[in-house]
């Protein structure tokens, strides 16, 4: 319940009104072995976060723990929190790397490794990129989906959310996949483009998004 975000004395609170029923604070107190005036502060801060209920019964008050699915709305709300984070963080990130920018005029280059390196580039395309910028990538296609066949559909989604529009020149050793890219999703936002891997036999990808450059190996050490 700690790992929910609850505290010590609130756990064990919340348990001795599940274990009791309704009851005075008395009697969760002595339950919870939570002295009685720190076991009013605790019964407030569930009653806020909705795990239990006051309620009179004749001249007594009594509380009452909530059904345990309430505390699925814990994870819920700190989901929208994480959420609301992101967001915030994504708005804030561009403003920040003109920040780092002018701090220091010259070019960077960073390296990451393995496919967690290969993702985080991802991300970063995704975050530094505003809606209706242009990508401008060369894709190996076949050597792609060998390490992210299982998210292309959602980031090919996030990349419509965002707006973003994309031109590409790819290869593959596929038919099916070369007139699938061809006729599928060529409008005015995806233009496609494919060169045979006899030409040009590249396990790399390139992406010009902004003012930056991504590369990435699909293929040996990453």
């Amino acid at each position: 319940m700690k790992n929910l975000g609850l505290k010590d004395k609130e756990a064990a609170v919340y348990l001795s009104c599940l274990e009791l029923g309704p009851s005075a604070v008395q009697q969760i107190s002595r339950k919870s072995r939570v002295v009685r005036a720190t076991t009013y502060v605790v019964l407030d801060a569930l009653m806020h976060r909705g795990l239990v209920t006051k309620f009179q019964e004749g001249k007594k008050t009594l509380f009452s723990a909530e059904s345990p699915q309430q505390l699925m709305r814990l994870l819920e709300k700190q989901q929208e929190e994480i959420e609301d984070k992101r967001h915030d963080l994504e708005s804030l990130l561009p403003e920040l790397q003109v920040v780092m920018k002018s701090a220091d005029d010259k070019p960077s280059v960073r390296y990451f490794e393995g496919k967690e390196g290969l993702r985080a580039i991802r991300q970063e395309m995704m975050m530094y990129t505003r809606s209706g910028d242009t990508w401008y990538n060369f894709t190996p296609v076949d050597h792609l989906d060998s390490i992210f066949a299982q998210e292309e559909g959602s980031y090919y989604r996030q990349k419509m959310a965002k707006g973003i529009k994309s031109k590409t020149i790819f290869t593959t050793k596929s038919p099916k996949v070369r007139k699938h890219m061809l006729s599928d999703h060529q409008n005015e936002v995806v233009e496609r483009r494919y060169v045979s891997s006899k030409v040009f036999p590249s396990t790399s990808g390139l992406t010009i998004f902004r003012d930056r450059i991504a590369i990435g190996t699909f293929a040996g050490k990453a």
